[in-house]
């Protein structure tokens, strides 16, 4: 079944055409991704010797040493810089720092919250002097490890006197480098409340090539929410803030009753009908544009290190990006992953993740086929249901 059929219930005219695929290797880690790959009826290799395509869970960093030049890798080898929070961090400010004040210009401070790395002495020394004299519940910060998943490791305080020391006397209390492995990041108090809870937004972007550059952004996102109504207080409560299905289903007092995850339809339908917050086309008047100029910001911030392929090498990127809409529909973004979430078992997932993974699987074998006979990348069969971000191919 295809892209169309699974998205919106017609049939692909025969006349496109199919793109051929190889066999592809996974990793005992890639059930998921695996599991796609099986329903789309794409050819499987028992090791990667035997494979045109390796699909790692996560990134392994002497892969490409090993691969053949025919091979193509589902990860970029610099891809650290995006999906670690204190390196994307640093490198979405070192872009900004280039970009002028000129009007229409997307500036870092409209769509990430003022955010300080604590194991970089600049930055520590910046965070300690947002500190009051006195604790305010006001200045209401997110504590995030940066190398982390699933929400683990996040704490949000207000009271932080006790920090402030710490952080000004690192060597009296022994602080060593992995305990500042962390990010403060600015706390978004007035997210947009779905039935009254707190929820956030994934949306899925593609890395489809480096040389030239080729960046897509998938069509269907996912909306997931908490599980208990949304209020300023009681920060150590995961199912009220920390917008994370794992965390939220691991919390003891979990309700296995409660609807985690929505369509971007829902959504759209939730803010137009029943909040009254926008019209009926908020996804495409509103909301893929500004996703699609964040993405192209990340991008744009780490192409040098993202461009540093081996010779020869064929290698995608296939991340997952979190952001948060405020009240006034604003999306902030939180964090970008590797490997996201590829779980389809409910309905909500299922609408995105197979057509999403069989989509990857050929625009990548057709980026091979057409460098490899030299033919154009200005457009490609393969893209369906992925929107162009970036396509320096057709400049």
């Amino acid at each position: 079944m295809d892209l169309a059929t699974r998205l919106f219930g017609w049939l692909r005219p025969a006349s496109l055409p199919r793109i051929s695929v190889g066999p592809i290797f996974t990793d005992a880690a890639a059930k998921n991704a695996r599991k796609a790959f099986l329903e789309a009826d794409f050819p499987l290799a028992i090791s990667p010797e035997a494979s045109e395509l390796v699909w790692l869970r996560s990134l392994r960093q002497d892969i490409h040493r090993n691969l053949r030049p025919d091979q193509i890798l589902n990860h970029l080898p610099a891809e650290h810089r995006l999906i670690d929070k204190g390196n994307l961090t640093e490198t979405l400010k070192r872009h900004d720092q280039t970009l002028s004040d000129e009007e229409g210009v997307l500036r870092l401070s409209k769509f990430y919250q003022e955010s300080y790395r604590l194991y970089d002495a600049e930055e520590r020394h910046q965070f300690v002097a947002k500190i009051p004299k006195r604790d305010d519940p006001k200045n209401l910060w997110i504590f995030k490890p940066t190398d982390l998943s699933k929400g683990r490791g996040i704490r949000i305080l207000w009271k932080l006197q006790d920090m402030r020391k710490r952080l000004r006397n690192i060597d009296r209390y022994e602080l060593n480098p992995e305990d500042l492995r962390y990010i403060a990041q600015r706390y978004i108090q007035n997210p947009l409340l779905l039935d009254g809870r707190k929820s956030e937004i994934r949306v899925y972007f593609l890395v489809a090539c480096v040389n030239p550059l080729m960046v897509l952004m998938f069509c269907e996102g996912t909306t997931r929410l908490n599980t208990l109504p949304f209020r300023l207080d009681d920060f150590d409560n995961p199912l009220i803030h920390v917008t994370n299905v794992y965390q939220q289903k691991n919390h003891p007092d979990y309700d296995p009753e409660a609807v985690l995850k929505w369509t971007w339809d829902e959504l759209e339908h939730h803010v137009s009908e029943t909040l009254h917050l926008t019209g009926p086309d908020f996804l495409e008047a509103r909301l893929k544009p500004r996703l699609k100029s964040y993405i192209r910001y990340v991008i744009e911030a780490s192409r040098n290190e993202l461009s540093h392929l081996p010779p020869r090498t064929h290698a995608f990127g296939l991340y997952g990006v979190d952001l948060i809409l405020d009240e006034a529909l604003n999306p902030w973004l939180t964090e970008i992953q590797e490997g996201p979430g590829l779980n389809f078992d409910e309905y909500v997932k299922r609408r995105v993740i197979p057509p999403m993974l069989e989509e990857t699987i050929r625009i990548a074998f057709e980026i091979r086929s057409r460098k490899a006979t030299g033919r154009s990348l200005r457009e490609l069969d393969a893209v369906e249901g992925f929107e162009w971000v970036v396509n320096e191919a057709s400049e």
